[in-house]
């Protein structure tokens, strides 16, 4: 016999003995195991109570689900179950105590139903707590408006023609009276947007606050839109008017015109002209420090985005009537 040949029936004996050794040792265990689970035993398990039968108006408004520490005692092979499934004991609403604010469950008025929800062989010692308060409010419904948040830059020549919108533009939210009151909008989370030149239409979520987390929301995301388009810049002399002069009184100012830079779509600026724009001076806002009429833009049509006058103060002489 070859020394290959030995080193191999060697390690086979070695390996039939390991084998042995992890039978008898799954064995050893799960004989263990099964004197365990006959042996009577006690354990704690804690309990949720999940709310059946509320009204549809009202709402329990502890974020907390209510849970009892319940004490059992049986065989190990009875209470397995218990530890496999998910504990969980539902609570009829309709049975329970109740004022204004909150409904009440005692152990004293449901410890009934409580050993009923075990196998007839498993005694209950104990709960605790004896008693748990389930604070409710009425549901409402209420409206909010969607507020979009967006970080926007524009390719060169581009800009918002309106601005930007979700839609909807609200949502519907169903909860608690006493969170509705402090809810009056709900936010989209922020969207980023890099050198837009086409108009936009994506979609985004909201952001749902922890307060929101409690609610029913009609949505959970929103449409942005925006209507984006070509701009340029216009140049318009604007007549200038004084407003409140004295009757008495003659004002003479230079210059009767100023010029108006405006800024809008490139589709809106064919369509644009002086008369569309209104300068005015306060005769009243002189005073003895101020030696000059300040003009103010009153009036630009609604499709300039934005419009400023090149000069901000005139030159006066004031001469009386009577002169």
């Amino acid at each position: 016999m070859t020394k290959k040949t030995k080193n191999i029936k060697t390690k086979s004996a070695q390996e039939k003995r390991l084998n042995v050794f992890v039978l008898f040792l799954f064995l050893s265990f799960l004989i263990s195991l099964l004197v365990k689970l006959s042996n009577n035993s006690t354990q704690t398990l804690s309990f949720e109570l999940s709310p059946t039968e509320l009204k549809s108006n009202e709402v329990i408004i502890s974020e907390v689900p209510k849970s009892v520490n319940v004490t059992i005692s049986g065989r190990g092979f009875e209470l397995l179950k218990y530890y496999i499934e998910k504990p969980v004991i539902e609570v009829d609403f309709s049975q329970l105590r109740k004022n204004n604010t909150q409904y009440v469950w005692s152990e004293s008025e449901q410890l009934d139903k409580i050993i009923n929800y075990f196998d007839s062989k498993i005694v209950v010692k104990s709960i605790n707590p004896d008693t748990v308060v389930f604070p409710f409010d009425s549901q409402f419904i209420k409206k909010v408006p969607v507020v979009v948040i967006v970080n926007p830059t524009f390719a060169v020549g581009f800009d918002l023609i309106d601005d930007f919108r979700s839609t909807p533009d609200s949502i519907t939210v169903i909860g608690p009276e006493s969170i509705l009151k402090t809810i009056n909008s709900v936010q989209t989370k922020k969207i980023e947007l890099n050198e837009i030149n086409s108009s936009v239409d994506i979609p985004a979520e909201l952001n749902i606050s922890p307060s929101l987390s409690q609610l029913n929301l009609s949505h959970q995301s929103v449409s942005v839109v925006a209507n984006v388009g070509k701009f340029t810049e216009g140049v318009v002399n604007v007549p200038v008017t004084i407003v409140n002069v004295p009757e008495d009184l003659i004002i003479n100012f230079f210059p009767k015109e100023i010029s108006v830079v405006f800024y809008s779509s490139l589709e809106a600026y064919a369509s644009i002209d002086e008369t569309d724009f209104t300068v005015e001076c306060d005769f009243n806002l002189l005073t003895a420090d101020n030696n000059y009429l300040n003009p103010v833009l009153v009036k630009q049509p609604f499709d300039v985005k934005t419009a400023q006058l090149k000069i901000t103060q005139l030159e006066f002489i004031i001469t009386s009537t009577n002169e």
